[in-house]
């Protein structure tokens, strides 16, 4: 997490862009590999893999980086890493077109970001205890009562 962080908050160059992206693959298919992803977003993450790698996509100097599943888990959102240029946007239509064609779903994009619960707030929830009555013996009592 930390060498994430790090790639996060000083990512100017490409070759920082490119590590941050990988650790983004690294993570999503550790992800995947404990069960908790989804056929859906390891589509949409190999797609972004494709579109990357892709001839065009090199000889033109890349601006797609990486892509990781995101949110409570199996599936559904997944966050892609680019330069903040229109060749990106074209290839994040590229993908939801790839993955249309080959799903029958046109999946929905989300751009930018917001500014997260440290802005917007959160709530605590305290769970209240609830007193019992229990002599010492009572919980192991009602055990062998049970059995």
């Amino acid at each position: 997490m930390q060498t994430f962080k790090a790639l996060l908050t000083s990512a100017s160059s490409s070759n920082q862009l490119t590590a941050l992206g990988e650790l983004l693959y690294q993570c999503h298919y550790s992800y995947s590999a404990c069960g908790l992803g989804s056929d859906g977003t390891d589509r949409l993450v190999h797609l972004v893999q494709e579109l990357q790698h892709s001839a065009a996509s090199k000889s033109e100097g890349g601006t797609l980086y990486g892509a990781k599943i995101t949110g409570g888990g199996s599936g559904g959102t997944v966050c892609v890493i680019g330069k903040n240029c229109l060749k990106s946007s074209e290839q994040i239509i590229e993908l939801q077109k790839r993955y249309k064609k080959a799903t029958g779903y046109l999946p929905f994009i989300f751009e930018g970001s917001s500014p997260g619960a440290g802005k917007f707030g959160y709530l605590k929830i305290r769970r209240r205890a609830t007193p019992r009555k229990v002599d010492s013996y009572g919980d192991i009592n009602a055990a062998l009562a049970e059995k």
